[in-house]
């Protein structure tokens, strides 16, 4: 089999691998939780002792594809289809524990290049924005038979999107009903907002929370953290690369639950209310000047990280 070139460029991949701890140790266990373009699966595979196992997951039909072309290259690397809080609860269930978990919430090189897939706002194509193209509800269904509300809500929840900007989207939205390519919607945003010239495109953000929300990107996010949180050693690393403040804000307050923050009455000489820490967080990074500069879509990634302790999770799993 030969193997393709990997064009996805992955984001931060130095502090991500940093971020993991050490990778050399012996028959150490991995699990790259969104393979995507492989870019970062690749990069841990260099580094991992001989002895050690790297699981990719992705519910991207196109991403198997890839996987087993890296895969027949080192078989240290394992392939699991299907949505990563699925993957990872099913990991817990096999009695599987890592050493290091790593999420990188962005979109792969592949799935923005592929006008088909319908996640670019300058290239015309379907109106679909699946991750699996034949599970769930596409855009251009749910555009066109929600509510004002319930579109506005997404806008603004998942898009950063102002609540006057969102009545105005919705509206141009509703006027142009049936929507089916991405540049019609792009053109309605358009035609709702006008051009900011400091701040780019205004699809990008309409798209971004229309994304968001045919994936339940955030349900899924939260239901993978805990999962992983299950499934990782005393000493495990959890890392995250987010690119917008709804996931960031997920995966700050998950990792800020799990600190074990004493809430006792500073007069109490001990603590009493039994706070124990499943997680230490790691500092916040974000990418390098120079990372910007050759990868733009890089620009909005923060990469936070926290390790394991030796508590029990919290519902004593």
């Amino acid at each position: 089999m030969a193997e393709p070139p990997i064009r996805h460029v992955p984001v931060m991949v130095e502090e991500a691998l940093s971020a993991l701890g050490p990778l050399d140790a012996p028959g150490g266990t991995f699990v790259d939780a969104t393979f995507g373009g492989g870019g970062h699966s690749a990069r841990i595979l260099d580094a991992v002792a001989s002895d050690a196992s790297l699981i990719g997951v992705d519910r991207d039909p196109e991403a198997r594809e890839r996987a087993s072309a890296l895969a027949f290259r080192d078989p240290r690397l394992s392939f699991r289809p299907g949505a990563y809080d699925e993957a990872l609860e099913a990991l817990v269930g096999e009695g599987m524990r890592a050493d290091g978990i790593l999420f990188d919430l962005g979109l792969s090189s592949y799935q923005v290049d592929e006008a088909e897939r319908g996640f670019s706002y300058v290239q015309d194509g379907p109106l679909d924005m699946r991750m699996d193209p034949d599970s769930g509800e596409p855009a251009s269904e749910f555009l066109n038979r929600a509510d004002g509300e319930e579109i506005s809500r997404v806008l603004v929840g998942h898009g950063d999107v102002s609540r006057q900007e969102a009545r105005r989207i919705v509206r141009e939205i509703e006027r142009r009903r049936p929507l089916t390519t991405t540049l019609e919607l792009s053109e309605a945003v358009r035609a709702a907002l006008g051009w900011v010239e400091r701040g780019g495109n205004p699809a990008k953000r309409v798209f971004q929370a229309v994304r968001v929300h045919v994936n339940d990107e955030v349900g899924s996010l939260v239901r993978a953290l805990e999962a992983a949180e299950r499934l990782l050693k005393p000493g495990g690393r959890l890392v995250t690369i987010t690119f917008h403040s709804g996931e960031d804000r997920v995966v700050k307050r998950f990792i800020s639950d799990r600190e074990g923050r004493c809430v006792c009455p500073p007069e109490l000489p001990v603590c009493v209310c039994g706070a124990r820490a499943t997680l230490h967080k790691g500092v916040v990074q974000s990418p390098r000047p120079g990372e910007i500069e050759s990868n733009p879509r890089s620009v909005s990634a923060r990469l936070r990280s926290a390790t394991r302790t030796i508590e029990p999770p919290g519902d004593g799993a």
